[in-house]
């Protein structure tokens, strides 16, 4: 019997599955040419696609282990920093696009 997945390697795996979906669009390959290069399972990534395309119009909740979070953008401008462990620091407006932090969360979690 399989282990269940903690949370953390819940969001590893599904980060894992977009960034192969996303280098799979911009590679211009066939996905059945993706995965067989990439050793990945053609039902797996479609099943990750069905998943991220229902998704697409919900917005959804990325965990990510930070050290402190202020709020200190600019006094007269409501946002967070959220700074990362040593890495870095993401500014975060009131505004902002969840879909566009979630994208930039992917790449800095697989490269």
């Amino acid at each position: 019997m399989t282990k269940p997945l903690s949370k953390e390697d819940q969001v590893r795996n599904r980060r894992r599955w977009q960034a192969h979906l996303n280098a799979a669009e911009k590679s211009g390959l066939s996905r059945a040419e993706y995965c067989r290069r990439h050793n990945l399972s053609y039902h797996a990534m479609g099943y990750w696609h069905r998943k991220f395309s229902r998704k697409e119009c919900r917005q959804t909740f990325v965990p990510v282990n930070m050290a402190i979070i202020r709020n200190d953008i600019q006094e007269d401008k409501p946002g967070l920093r959220v700074l990362l462990r040593g890495k870095m620091s993401i500014a975060v407006e009131d505004n902002f696009s969840a879909a566009t932090l979630e994208k930039l969360l992917t790449v800095l979690e697989n490269r």
